[in-house]
């Protein structure tokens, strides 16, 4: 394996293992010495490749970005109509809930940082900036092919439909007997209702909820 691969894995691993221990033990467990551990590294590998914990946390939210957008791009998020592609958007958001610990973390993470009143929110303000960036694209498209009305505001919208997947996360992680399946069809009626034309585009795929998790 080539250095750079190797440099690869190792932050890979590290922010894994970040992400497990924070959806199986909370904030608490993010130590650089149990994240190292949990990796198979040493303390000092993952203070030297971030530098601090805001350093790793940035890491954390970037990974979690890139491994959301690779999930939507597998169920070929750009053929769609932009109604039935912001559908998509938040089908693999809830399905990421119930099939892995990136997302749960995520709003773990995001929790504790408001609770503490932490600089840190910062980036999730940032993150939620670059969520809401993807969905006013996706209503754009949706305006432009005719699935979505053209009097809708774009960046209302956005923060609307981020909003509800913000409510729908911290209530299943605060109550896991949550029904995902139900949310997820509730919303897709909100959204369609609030914002659709009715109009007949590409269908989103049946399996696109069971795959978004994989």
């Amino acid at each position: 394996m080539k250095q750079h691969e190797r440099r690869k894995q190792s932050s890979e691993r590290l922010i894994n293992a970040y992400l497990e221990l924070a959806s199986e033990q909370g904030v608490s467990a993010l130590t650089f010495d149990n994240i190292g551990q949990r990796a198979g590294y040493s303390r000092n590998l993952a203070f030297q490749k971030f530098g601090s914990k805001g350093g790793l946390l940035e890491a954390v939210i970037n990974h979690i970005h890139d491994i959301m957008a690779d999930r939507r791009q597998r169920q070929d998020l750009d053929s769609l109509s932009g109604l039935e592609a912001l559908l998509l958007y938040c089908d693999v958001h809830i399905a990421a809930l119930d099939k892995s610990a990136d997302m749960k973390a995520y709003f773990i993470l995001m929790s504790e940082a408001i609770a503490a009143m932490s600089e840190m929110r910062e980036q999730f303000v940032g993150s939620h900036m670059r969520s809401a960036a993807e969905l006013m694209r996706l209503i754009r498209l949706g305006r432009e092919d005719g699935s979505i009305r053209k009097d809708v505001t774009v960046d209302m919208a956005a923060q609307m439909i981020g909003t509800q997947l913000i409510g729908i996360s911290s209530q299943y992680l605060i109550e896991p007997s949550f029904n995902l399946k139900k949310a997820r069809k509730e919303l897709h009626l909100i959204i369609r209702s609030a914002y659709g034309t009715g109009k007949v585009g590409t269908p989103a795929r049946k399996s696109a909820v069971a795959a978004a998790g994989r």
